[in-house]
């Protein structure tokens, strides 16, 4: 990309109200709280009209910061075309849904999910977006705390999985999850520079204390993944020799994991207290690929596939033995609903990122943010169903990671002060948010410092000595300080 977004804002009452407004609606995608309280059968809202209305003026939140910040939204095209291909398969998927107005419904909620991840990546730049995200799952995971211990009987699991803490969730996972997402962006906003060094040395701690309280070892080998993808990424910048012996050792030990996953799983799954069938996930999983088969390009509709009148998921439930929810497989869910064809779009907007971000990580100055979380995510997604995931907050991060590394480059005033600007784009006029900095396109001349910095670095003539020759400059072209 060759745009680039100029940071030179100051945090004045709008914008902290902005990001307030944004940390409410994190933590509303968190669903903490709407669960154990809420919605303790895990329905999703859909038999609770009290959830139902609840969403509504988030929506109407999430809609009005994109139109606040609409011109800054727009800068971020390329992205938002990516996007509005999955929002659209979505939408068309109710023209076949096995039930099109719960299809219809949910679709809108899986839309402004992406919205939000949209606006809230190109609103913020990448310290402040981190420094936000951090700043809210640290009050939540005070809050998850605060529950385990004054509230065990909602905070702690009191059935299989008895005296792991799940605090303001369902279960243990969730918690874990949400405590990973808080110790990320931690780490990223320290890397970018955050002057709350402190206190997001807290968060990072916090969160891990957090971890090991719920016992999810998968939530725990994520963390360290995270903190040391941050750390090898940091080092990669020390020089070409240490990023080569950074990729080398990167490379050796996926290789090294996929070799005893290839010839002893068994051990692997020792080591994460699973079973070889992953909790019977592999038995879900054969059977979803059956009914998949039927449909194999265009899938059953978004978000019906298990509902308790779904014939399909009648089948699998039979086969299982038990009341299936999920695929515990977001592809797999994907290939459900969407078919083949929504499993390539997600493939071509996640998996195109992650290829992007080899090449960019560095410039979106973000802590390396967007690259790490899109790469937990995409890890968690064969065990999870996270992709389109209405109202979930792993959707709506994982929307901002991928407008982060496919949109527009951000820059300090002091990046671009000595280029020349083609041209430049004013903001839109009839936006309500207060003035934009100006989105600046730079090409420069191949092969060709800017004149301006030639001419800034030219050193001054000496005066001439006598008995020097004086050399004419009649017939050559003087040079303008402004251009040739």
């Amino acid at each position: 990309m060759t745009d680039t977004v100029h940071d030179d804002e100051r945090p004045d009452l709008w914008r902290k109200l902005e990001a307030l407004a944004c940390g409410f609606v994190l933590f509303m995608l968190s669903n903490a709280f709407i669960g154990p309280l809420l919605d303790p059968l895990q329905a999703g809202g859909e038999n609770n009209p009290v959830l139902r209305l609840m969403w509504l003026p988030v929506y109407a939140l999430i809609l009005g910061l994109a139109v606040w910040r609409a011109p800054r939204v727009m800068r971020f095209w390329f992205p938002a075309v990516m996007l509005s291909l999955l929002i659209f398969w979505v939408f068309a998927s109710a023209s076949w849904s096995l039930e099109p107005g719960t299809t219809n419904r949910r679709a809108l909620a899986a839309a402004f999910t992406t919205l939000f991840g949209l606006y809230f990546a190109s609103s913020f730049d990448g310290r402040r977006m981190a420094e936000i995200i951090a700043t809210t799952f640290l009050f939540l995971a005070i809050g998850g705390g605060l529950a385990a211990v004054a509230y065990p009987k909602m905070g702690v699991h009191h059935d299989v999985n008895a005296g792991d803490w799940r605090g303001l969730w369902y279960e243990k996972n969730q918690m874990g999850a949400m405590m990973v997402y808080g110790a990320l962006a931690a780490m990223a906003a320290i890397l970018a520079g955050s002057p709350r060094r402190k206190q997001m040395v807290v968060t990072i701690l916090l969160c891990a204390a957090l971890i090991v309280m719920t016992k999810s070892k998968t939530s725990l080998v994520v963390l360290l993944m995270g903190l040391g993808g941050s750390m090898l990424l940091t080092a990669m910048r020390r020089g070409p020799a240490t990023a080569i012996v950074v990729v080398w050792l990167g490379v050796t030990v996926v290789l090294t994991i996929a070799l005893v996953m290839w010839l002893s799983p068994e051990l692997v799954f020792k080591a994460l207290g699973k079973d070889p069938t992953l909790t019977g996930r592999t038995d879900i999983w054969a059977a979803l690929l059956r009914q998949s088969a039927k449909r194999p390009l265009t899938g059953y509709g978004y978000a019906v596939f298990w509902t308790l009148e779904s014939h399909p998921a009648q089948w699998i439930r039979k086969e299982t033995g038990w009341l299936v929810p999920t695929a515990h497989n977001g592809w797999l869910d994907i290939l459900a609903q969407l078919g083949w064809i929504g499993v390539g779009l997600c493939a071509l907007v996640l998996g195109g990122s992650l290829l992007v971000s080899l090449l960019r990580f560095r410039r979106v100055q973000d802590g390396y943010w967007a690259t790490l979380f899109l790469a937990i995510f995409l890890m968690t997604t064969f065990s999870e169903s996270f992709i389109l995931e209405r109202n979930g907050i792993a959707w709506a991060l994982a929307c901002a990671a991928v407008t982060r590394l496919l949109g527009p480059v951000w820059t300090k005033p002091a990046e671009t002060a000595q280029r020349r600007p083609i041209f430049a784009e004013a903001p839109l006029a009839w936006s309500l948010a207060p003035a934009e900095p100006v989105f600046e396109i730079w090409t420069p001349e191949p092969g060709r410092a800017p004149v301006v910095a030639q001419a800034a670095t030219r050193p001054a003539p000496r005066p001439a000595t006598f008995g020097q020759s004086f050399q004419p400059t009649f017939g050559k072209r003087a040079v303008s300080p402004f251009g040739a």
